[in-house]
């Protein structure tokens, strides 16, 4: 974390009015936004769109639009209008700052600070010495206090599955330290259990979930930078919460390789821009044995692909199309699935916690039992919270 944000803008003025013949069109326009910026700010928005599309070329237009943004706190936004600008004045330093001034807003200082960096050796003393000062307080090597090595984790996502009646709750705390390049090795202790409510011992289970607590110590290692790839172990102890035949304490190892990540947008960004609707891509993956199941080696693969919408007073909504896949080495039947359906997801602004609706129609591609349809569907309805801190 930077010991110091930057805080106030440095706010584009009011563009001056370009000249075109009084009565047309354009000029219209351009009348009606300056009588209600002041008052009306979101119909002055609207007019400013119409213009876009008249006058896509418009200097002017782009640093209007980008003042009016700013003042209605929609960030994404003016910096979308900021780099329009910039394609028609790329040299323009003033431009410059206020796009870094806007992304560190945005808290994105890893793109801030090297325009930042330019603007510092600017010919205009004023420029070089606001951008001097914000090297300053974003560099964190020299400046900043360094980011604490230990970090934690707490996951926990309960879910209703229709074709079993069943609820089903995972808990996965985690507390570690960090180490290495941009923390590329963890190593922490852990905390899982998980428990449903349809599962049942005795002299013949039956188990849909895995009803167990796990107590153990574990390590990740991420190989390259540029993906979210981690290969881990985990070893330690596991209590069985309903009756298996068996000792309810065994050890517990298991190991293997995991990624994640979310794209928005036709540029794959990593962060959904707001107010507006982009397409999103979400992939998952995890492929490890497991000591519990006899060292069965598990994969298990999803990908969700849809519409994002960020809004600034309601939270994040979602409509996608969700494939998953899981296999196993063992062959066993409950292990081995494909499924796809749709999908709605809101996630209250702030909050680390999402909500999600999905109804899946799916097939047990292995080793159906006579007994056990090959078909299925199901409606999952998934309240999940993940925080770190």
């Amino acid at each position: 974390m930077l010991t110091c944000l930057i805080t106030s803008f440095a706010v584009v003025g009011h563009a001056e009015n370009p000249t075109y013949p009084v009565g047309s069109p354009v000029y219209n326009l351009w009348a009606n936004y300056y009588q209600i910026e002041k008052t009306d700010p979101q119909q002055a928005a609207k007019i400013l769109e119409q213009l876009a599309a008249l006058t896509p070329n418009d200097l002017n237009l782009w640093k209007t639009s980008t003042y009016l943004q700013i003042r209605l706190k929609h960030n994404d936004q003016a910096l979308a209008s900021l780099d329009r600008a910039l394609v028609l004045n790329p040299n323009d330093e003033q431009l410059l700052l206020q796009k870094a001034y806007l992304l560190n807003a945005a808290q994105r200082n890893k793109e801030a600070l090297p325009i930042f960096q330019q603007l510092s050796h600017s010919q205009d003393p004023a420029t070089a010495a606001k951008a001097q000062v914000a090297v300053k307080n974003l560099s964190p090597a020299e400046n900043s206090a360094p980011d604490s090595p230990y970090f934690g984790d707490i996951y926990f996502s309960p879910s209703y599955e229709g074709r079993y009646d069943d609820v089903i709750f995972p808990l996965k705390v985690r507390y570690g330290r960090n180490f290495g390049e941009n923390n590329r090795v963890q190593v922490y202790s852990f905390l899982n259990i998980n428990r449903d409510t349809q599962s049942k011992g005795g002299a013949r289970p039956e188990i849909i979930d895995q009803n167990a607590l796990i107590v153990g110590l574990g390590a990740n290692y991420q190989p390259w930078l540029n993906l979210p790839i981690r290969i881990y172990l985990e070893a330690g102890g596991s209590y069985d919460l309903v009756d298996l035949n068996r000792k309810k304490f065994r050890e517990s190892v298991n190991g293997g390789i995991t990624a994640y990540q979310e794209w928005y947008g036709d540029q794959f960004k990593h962060e959904a821009p707001s107010n507006q609707a982009v397409w999103f891509n979400e992939a998952y993956g995890n492929i490890a044995s497991y000591s519990r199941e006899d060292y069965n080696v598990i994969s298990d693969l999803r990908w969700r692909s849809g519409l994002n919408y960020k809004h600034e007073q309601s939270g994040t909504w979602q409509a996608y199309l969700k494939a998953h896949t899981m296999n196993d080495t063992n062959h066993e039947y409950y292990n081995n699935i494909f499924e796809i359906g749709p999908g709605l997801a809101w996630q209250p602004f702030h909050l680390p916690i999402k909500l999600r609706v999905e109804q899946m129609y799916g097939k047990y591609v292995i080793g159906t039992p006579p007994s056990v349809k090959s078909t299925f569907n199901n409606t999952r309805v998934e309240l999940t919270l993940f925080k770190d801190f």
